[in-house]
Formats: C-alpha cells, structure tokens, sequence
C-alpha cells in the first residue's frame, strides 16, 4: 500500500523517496569529489526540512543495527 485511498503517496512512501534522493546525494557529492564533509551539509538541510520524518529513520536503522 503505497498509496492512500486519494490516489496520493503515503507519508512512508514519500519519506522513503526523500531518504533515498539523500542517499543519492550524498553519493554524488562524494564520487563528484566534493570537500570532505559536504555530505554533513546535505544531512543537516535534510534534517531541517523534514525533522519527523529523519527521526523516524534513524529509530528505524536502530533497531535494524540493535537486532543484529
């Protein structure tokens, strides 16, 4: 279920698509060769923009990494 009855993405979906542009991102900006510590810029705006959401993630990749 990835999207709701309205025909709009989920706010899991949308916050997995936000996570993912990130990721991407951080990627680029790595391989592009970037000054070390660019990538901290990009996760800090990311933050900003979306706090909720990026405390979500991280409790998610917590318990994934607890649970190992």
């Amino acid at each position: 279920m990835t999207e709701s009855q309205s025909g709009e993405p989920s706010t899991f979906s949308k916050t997995t698509a936000a996570v993912r542009d990130a990721a991407h991102e951080i990627r680029n900006a790595l391989d592009n060769g970037q000054p070390h510590g660019q990538w901290k810029v990009i996760l800090r705006n990311a933050v900003r923009e979306a706090p909720l959401p990026a405390l979500a993630v991280a409790f998610v990749l917590g318990v994934l990494v607890a649970r190992r």
